[in-house]
């Protein structure tokens, strides 16, 4: 998300911009269809893959939200939309990243999700996954979404494969007996660690959904580990299709609004306080994240543009111009589609007095702002022309 610095250069470019721009909108820049064979199901599988907008420019990795009942229009929009609207930021009480959105199509439902329910989830786990991690740049964590029977699936997904899918969002689930003891039995043998997140809801409309989700959050209350966080969400008006509507984009926001994902606060504070190498501190940060949320090995949830933000104010701060570069580059380097970047280099090299690259920071700012996904148009074109108003005001007469 871009916000603009609080530097003279552009304050002014400030003014009359109420809304900051965002890295990506609610719309999917790129979306394609793949076809993945799979052994576990003895055929070829259709699965619609949405890449956030600007990532093709973008260098970063992104986390994964696996939708089934992907052949459904409805879900796949209200999905993308609600993956892809980063709201990042502290006037914000969420920090959801963008992410990629994969919809498995299903045929029989009811042949996928109960009755070769061990097989559809190793072609998730096994064959599925792997080939998107392969081949785009996803970041270690994924968010399991199910719908009615896909609820089901996605309840017994989270107890046997608990690594794969971190958090599962359950939409009107339908819940056998045999489903809710499971579930409570999966609560209480819990010995990882690692923080799980699991979302309930149904339509208020929907009378027997309703009960399930009351039956599974009654059972659960008593012997729910503290790793998990566990939400429901209310669906008020709404019936048995109309309940993912509003489901997906308020249960992702119940993930992403735990503070578990914001920059553990000792670091932060630190990044503040301008306290210690801010670069070091900032990497340190986001280790100690990586290792709350047990990703893999080799691995990391990465830090955000407002995280990296943070070191380079703290340098700023601290009136130290060539640190300041040094870290403004690095942002510029990770997150080349956050404009936000482009006006802290500048700032940075003002910091070391270096207008010569100062000059070319705001032509690449201009130049990259037609490169990058804007929310609002009205902001791209105030933007360029306070960056068109500095780059005259510092060319040499």
């Amino acid at each position: 998300m871009l916000r603009l610095s609080r530097s003279p250069l552009v304050r002014a470019a400030a003014l009359g911009l109420t809304l900051a721009v965002p890295t990506a909108t609610p719309r999917a820049q790129d979306s394609r269809v793949i076809r993945v064979p799979s052994a576990a199901l003895g055929e070829t599988r259709v699965v619609h893959l949405h890449l956030p907008e600007g990532y093709g420019m973008a260098k970063r990795r992104y986390p994964v939200v696996v939708l089934l009942d992907g052949q459904v229009k409805a879900f796949n929009d209200i999905t993308v939309a609600s993956a892809g609207y980063e709201l990042t930021g502290a006037q914000h009480p969420i920090a959801m990243p963008s992410q990629i959105v994969v919809a498995v199509e299903q045929g029989d439902r009811s042949d996928d999700l109960v009755r070769r329910e061990d097989a559809f989830l190793r072609f998730l786990t096994d064959e599925l996954l792997p080939k998107v991690d392969k081949d785009f740049r996803t970041a270690p964590f994924r968010t399991l979404i199910g719908h009615s029977l896909g609820g089901r699936f996605a309840l017994g997904a989270m107890c046997r494969a608990g690594a794969a899918f971190p958090a599962v969002i359950a939409i009107s689930p339908s819940l056998p007996d045999s489903l809710l003891d499971a579930t409570v039995q999966c609560a209480r043998r819990e010995t990882s660690t690692a923080p799980r997140w699991l979302v309930v809801s149904a339509g208020t409309l929907e009378t027997r959904s309703l009960a399930n989700a009351d039956r599974l959050l009654a059972a659960l209350a008593p012997v729910r580990p503290a790793t998990w966080r566990i939400t429901r969400v209310d669906a008020p008006g709404l019936d048995h299709t109309g309940a993912p509507l509003i489901t997906i984009p308020m249960g992702l926001r119940a993930v992403f609004s735990d503070s578990l994902w914001r920059l553990p606060a000792p670091f932060a504070d630190s990044l503040a306080k301008r306290v210690g190498d801010a670069d070091a501190v900032l990497e340190h940060g986001v280790a100690t994240r990586d290792r709350a949320f047990q990703v893999p090995r080799g691995t990391s949830l990465g830090t955000t543009p407002d995280e990296q933000a943070l070191a380079v104010r703290a340098w700023l701060g601290n009136r130290n111009g060539e640190r300041a570069v040094a870290s403004a580059r690095g942002y510029n380097n990770r997150f080349p589609e956050v404009m936000h970047g482009y006006t802290l280099l500048i700032d940075a090299y003002d910091a070391a007095g270096n207008q010569a690259e100062a000059r070319r920071a705001i032509e690449s700012a201009i130049s990259n702002a037609n490169r990058v996904p804007w929310f609002d148009e009205t902001q791209k074109a105030r933007f360029v022309l306070q960056m068109r108003k500095a780059l005259a005001e510092r060319t040499p007469r």
